[in-house]
């Protein structure tokens, strides 16, 4: 009888391998088609899909998830079977994130011997200090998984399909698991070329050397600039303002056109004047007759030699309002007092306008002799001297750079045109750079200011904004 059991045993022994073997080339059969189908997908976010969802027959997972790896060994889950999008916040994926970021470590960790492994399988145990994310494990009742490592042509790893299920993994899933994670790698490497980081592959050491290099930049020692807006004005020109109160009837002179000394530049209208000044001549004639008559009865008469010093008083005010009058029609017609170019906006902005004593009107400038009128903003203004560099990039010949020095610096800042505040520079060109400039060009200045650390030019403006903003 005893043979016969054993002769069972042996029988169900080769039922058993038979049925193995069966399913071997089962699996192999359906690996290869897999990888067929595979290399043929158009696009690698067509690979992801295919290897968390079409390959649940190959290796039987519950549960499968695409994740990627940075150049640190971070991870990022990008995809789940079963599901079309993921949620990055959720406290199930970073949970996941973190069982895949310990097995990716626990495979590169390997010793030399299995280094040529390209799986980690885990039977996870949540510990009783578990942190929040792995709390989440605590109720997922996939316990077992499989982490698949996907590698680059160099061997390093950047990415991984992490399965999960209830049942312990088995050899052969590993082995088969790792000839598709090797084909889902080629696919993914045919269809979308590694990061530059990747490709590069920095050494240790450059990663620690950087920074000290980069902190030894930030030492180097560079002038504090800023651009500002810049006018070239004429350098001490002469002010031609209203001489009276007054309605300018006509401009005789154009803009940006030469004058000399003596000639006519506008006009003030005159016929109130003109009538003013005959008005007090009138009432200077008639002063002077009432003069002339009781200084004759004041010979006889007490009565008029008092009121003799009275009317000596008031033909002294007509005369002076007389003169006051003829003074006044005098300045009507404005001259230039001397030699130059004239300078002021447009005709039509002045005619029939009227105008205030001391009012500018238009200036007299030397051609020949210009500056440099920068409006430094004040964001962006920097410790400025007399004597400081400039260069200048004119609009009217943007292919050509001046340079000039700084002459003044105004001490409170202004408002210009636009509403913005800015402080008043003054500079002189250099060399020939006068002759090569007319009055009215603009453009663009380069001011120089005190030499300072690169890191302190760079990160000026972050650190003032982040003590303005928080009172530090």
């Amino acid at each position: 009888m005893s043979r016969v059991v054993m002769r069972k045993r042996a029988h169900g022994a080769g039922n058993g391998s038979a049925a193995q073997s069966k399913r071997g080339r089962e699996r192999l059969e359906l690996l290869l088609d897999l990888e067929g189908r595979l290399r043929a997908l158009p696009a690698a976010e067509d690979v992801r899909f295919f290897a968390i969802n079409e390959t649940r027959a190959l290796l039987d997972y519950s549960q499968a998830f695409f994740v990627s790896l940075n150049a640190r060994g971070k991870a990022r889950m990008e995809a789940a079977s079963g599901l079309g999008t993921v949620d990055a916040n959720a406290p199930l994926v970073r949970a996941l994130e973190n069982v895949a970021e310990r097995m990716a470590r626990d495979l590169s960790d390997a010793k030399d011997k299995e280094k040529r492994r390209a799986h980690v399988r885990w039977s996870l145990e949540v510990p009783d200090d578990a942190g929040d994310n792995d709390e989440e494990l605590r109720t997922w009742p996939f316990r077992q998984f499989l982490w698949l490592s996907l590698r680059d042509r160099a061997g390093r790893p950047f990415g991984g399909l992490l399965l999960a299920r209830k049942t312990e993994w088995k050899d052969a899933d590993a082995v088969i698991g790792e000839r598709l994670a090797s084909a889902v790698a080629h696919a993914l490497m045919a269809l979308e070329s590694p990061s530059l980081l990747r490709r590069l592959a920095p050494p240790r050491w450059l990663m620690v050397a950087a920074p000290l290099v980069l902190a030894v930049l930030m030492l180097l020692p560079v002038p504090m600039t800023a651009v500002a807006p810049v006018e070239v004005v004429a350098d001490d020109p002469f002010i031609v303002a209203a001489p009276m109160d007054g309605v300018i009837a006509e401009i005789i002179k154009d803009p940006d056109t030469p004058v000399r000394a003596g000639d006519l530049l506008f006009v003030f209208d005159d016929t109130r004047l003109k009538a003013d000044a005959e008005v007090a001549a009138r009432r200077e004639a008639v002063a002077l007759a009432r003069l002339e008559t009781v200084r004759k009865a004041a010979f006889g008469d007490p009565d008029a030699r008092r009121r003799l010093a009275e009317a000596k008083a008031e033909l002294a005010l007509a005369r002076a309002e007389r003169e006051h009058a003829e003074r006044l029609l005098g300045l009507v017609r404005v001259r230039a007092a001397r030699d130059g170019v004239v300078i002021y906006s447009d005709p039509s902005d002045w005619i029939r306008r009227p105008v205030k004593t001391g009012e500018k009107v238009m200036e007299i400038a030397d051609p020949a002799r210009v500056a440099l009128r920068i409006s430094l903003p004040v964001k962006d203004a920097v410790a400025v001297r007399p004597g400081s560099r400039v260069r200048v990039f004119l609009d009217a010949d943007p292919l050509r750079v001046l340079t000039g020095r700084v002459r003044t610096v105004a001490f409170h800042a202004e408002e210009m045109p636009g509403g913005m505040l800015a402080y008043r520079v003054t500079a002189d060109l250099d060399g020939d750079g006068r002759t090569q400039v007319r009055i009215g060009y603009r453009g663009s200045a380069q001011v120089f200011g005190e030499t300072v650390p690169l890191g302190f030019y760079l990160f000026r403006r972050p650190v003032a904004a982040f003590r303005q903003y928080f009172g530090i």
